[in-house]
């Protein structure tokens, strides 16, 4: 499994203790997802260049991605992650689907730059790993999550009032978060 014709690409980016995500209306409007950085493969980029293109694009951050130790598969976001073997100079933490003009791969980066939402961008919360399994299993509007200390940098025409709802990649870090807590230590501890 290799990463050579993913269509989508992304990061979970720490910085100073946070990783930020998109914030903005589902399609039908009714609720806010929490979305990961990333999108779309250019021409011939490879995948780790399309996730530093796309954070840059959408958050204004200059990211370092890290080789991940582990990366996990799935096909699809139902079913549970297992461990597979990536012989790639930067790995990723995550390949999903195995059709590979439609897969998606999830880096782990650091960043020192401070997130700003670009004119693509509704919001950006920044999430510390207590903030992300409350938001994984807990309902909360966004008003809800701000007045509890949730940070973030938003734009004013947000409904407040909607409820927020994590889509696969933040839920796949909580997983992270709490099943591989001595990977994620080594990463928040710059060890990666």
């Amino acid at each position: 499994m290799d990463t050579k014709h993913v269509r989508t690409s992304g990061a979970y980016i720490l910085f100073n203790g946070y990783f930020p995500f998109q914030v903005g209306p589902t399609r039908k409007g009714d609720k806010l997802g929490i979305v990961r950085l990333g999108g779309h493969r250019e021409k011939d980029e490879t995948a780790p260049e399309t996730a530093i293109r796309e954070v840059l694009e959408e958050a204004a951050m200059d990211i370092r991605i890290v080789s991940s130790p582990t990366t996990y598969f799935k096909r699809n976001w139902n079913e549970p992650a297992v461990k597979i073997l990536v012989n790639e100079e930067i790995a990723p933490i995550l390949i999903k689907g195995s059709d590979p003009a439609s897969s998606t791969a999830m880096y782990l980066a650091y960043a020192d730059t401070e997130p700003v939402p670009s004119n693509e961008t509704n919001g950006l919360l920044l999430l510390t790993p207590e903030d992300i399994r409350f938001l994984c299993s807990n309902k909360f509007t966004l008003n809800n999550f701000m007045e509890q200390g949730g940070r973030g940098v938003l734009k004013n025409d947000l409904n407040g009032e909607l409820l927020l709802e994590p889509f696969p990649q933040l839920l796949f870090l909580g997983e992270l978060l709490e099943k591989e807590s001595d990977l994620m230590e080594e990463f928040f501890t710059g060890g990666i």
